[in-house]
């Protein structure tokens, strides 16, 4: 019975993330975890503690991360192993129960409303940043539907907000409890409380020294071409191309991710400079070939000249395969040959004083990876990305949600342009000001503003070292005490 409690708590809790966002449930999944725990906490066995966190996660995965099967249902030859994506599911199960119980086992003195969410917050970190690809699972995505909440990533970054987001969640079973209700509250306020209120007072008074800069003329083309449409070659793909150039006005044309429909050939590129107007400055997605490898590039194009940056952080099983000559089933997704990673710095100059940070699909989540000492001063960040692979409901929109998020946390304005959507202007504090639907072909023209905005991502991985701190303290302090 308990095991099945568990599988429950797995589905209910993917129902706190987009596109739901059924918030208050966040008030009985961790009180409930909390009691289950704490009701016979120190007779536990760690057996225990790992197959009920692993189905958890089993819940979970299988709820949050469905939309995987979609890429097998694009080609006839792969329907037939969609079954393969299960496998991903349970791999990250286990790896949670893993987590959950070696936190749960070093932690154990530690009062559980405080425990849970170094739990959850540590299976976060831990999948984040050594199981390639999945720093979509993060709680900090429940703040990307209140543009006023997600202030609190740019204060805090995505790991600690995460912590915040469950902590709070946490909070009625203090009142639920007849426990030492004093001293954990009196913890709370000390360790969590005090901190936040001292770096919010830090970046409000930092924040309102931002100015105005400039003013760009931005035009967005959601082209919606679709994989395995056999009918529309890549000349009209070109021509649709240029009859949008055509008939622009703006200063900054952006389209999607592998939108140019040929291998980047000196003609074709010269065609569209030619179509281009002076001063205007096309961004499109492409596939470059150099050296006997394929890259996934973004390309910006003015009539002068033509730069381009190459991704860097590369889809497993989508844009390269790992032993490929085992797997042969997965060539029909990826393609006969792998994409190479990037080497290029990722910033790219517009003017002398306006530069943007290029970031290609799904490397947008990876938020410890897009800002270095060379680029943090980029006045935008440009996302453009193919959601086809996504499917039409969960995938699509979980990857829009953790670009507002990302928009936030570095404090830069997002330029998300999607090929088949949900592509978007987001301001730097995640508030959406223009965008487009899902499956639609669309443009839009906008007026971006730029401001001089500082962020604190150097603040945000201090907070991560002091969750850590916070964690040994209370360890040692409830340790000593008992």
């Amino acid at each position: 019975m308990s095991i099945l409690i568990y599988f429950i708590l797995g589905l209910l809790t993917s129902l706190l993330f987009p596109p739901y966002f059924f918030l208050p449930l966040g008030f009985i999944i961790f009180p409930s975890f909390c009691f289950l725990l704490d009701s016979n906490k120190e007779n536990y066995s760690y057996k225990n503690i790992f197959y009920k966190f692993t189905i958890f996660g089993f819940g979970f995965f299988i709820s949050y991360l469905f939309w995987i099967k979609n890429p097998f249902f694009v080609f006839e030859e792969t329907k037939n192993f969609f079954l393969v994506f299960l496998l991903l599911i349970i791999f990250l199960s286990v790896i949670l129960g893993l987590i959950f119980t070696t936190i749960f086992k070093l932690g154990k003195k530690i009062p559980i409303v405080f425990l849970i969410p170094f739990m959850f917050t540590s299976s976060e970190y831990i999948i984040s940043i050594f199981f390639y690809g999945f720093p979509w699972f993060t709680f900090s995505l429940l703040l990307s539907s209140n543009e006023y909440l997600l202030f609190l990533l740019k204060s805090f970054g995505t790991l600690f907000s995460s912590y915040l987001i469950i902590q709070i969640f946490c909070i009625p079973f203090i009142f639920l409890t007849k426990g030492n209700f004093a001293q954990e509250l009196k913890n709370l306020s000390l360790f969590i409380a005090l901190p936040i209120i001292i770096l919010m007072i830090i970046i409000f008074t930092v924040e309102k020294n931002n100015f105005k800069i400039k003013t760009i003329n931005l035009e967005i083309f959601q082209l919606n071409f679709e994989n395995n449409d056999q009918s529309l070659t890549p000349e009209k793909k070109l021509q649709r191309i240029i009859k949008h150039i055509d008939e622009s006005t703006a200063d900054l044309l952006i389209f999607g991710e592998n939108n140019f429909p040929y291998l980047l050939d000196d003609l074709e590129l010269k065609i569209i400079k030619d179509s281009l107007k002076e001063n205007q400055t096309l961004i499109i997605g492409a596939t470059r070939y150099e050296n006997n490898k394929y890259y996934n590039s973004l390309v910006n194009i003015n009539s002068i000249n033509i730069t381009y940056f190459d991704k860097k952080i590369l889809v497993p099983f989508g844009e390269f395969l790992p032993l490929r000559d085992s797997l042969t089933f997965f060539k029909s997704i990826v393609g006969q040959n792998d994409y190479s990673k990037g080497k290029i710095e990722r910033i790219i100059n517009l003017s002398t004083n306006i530069s943007f940070i290029p970031v290609i699909c799904y490397e947008i989540v990876f938020y410890w990876k897009l800002l270095n000492k060379f680029n943090n001063k980029g006045n935008f960040i440009v996302n453009i990305t193919n959601d086809f692979w996504f499917g039409d409901y969960i995938g699509p929109y979980q990857h829009f949600y953790l670009t507002k998020t990302r928009a936030a946390e570095f404090n830069k304005p997002i330029i998300r342009v999607s090929n088949n959507g949900i592509s978007a202007v987001i301001d730097n504090n995640g508030a959406v000001l223009n965008k487009t639907e899902l499956n639609k072909t669309e443009n839009f023209k906008h007026k971006l503003l730029l401001k001089e905005n500082n962020n604190f991502v150097n603040f945000h991985l201090i907070l991560k070292i002091y969750l850590f701190i916070i964690f040994t303290l209370t360890h040692f302090y409830y340790l000593r005490k008992k």
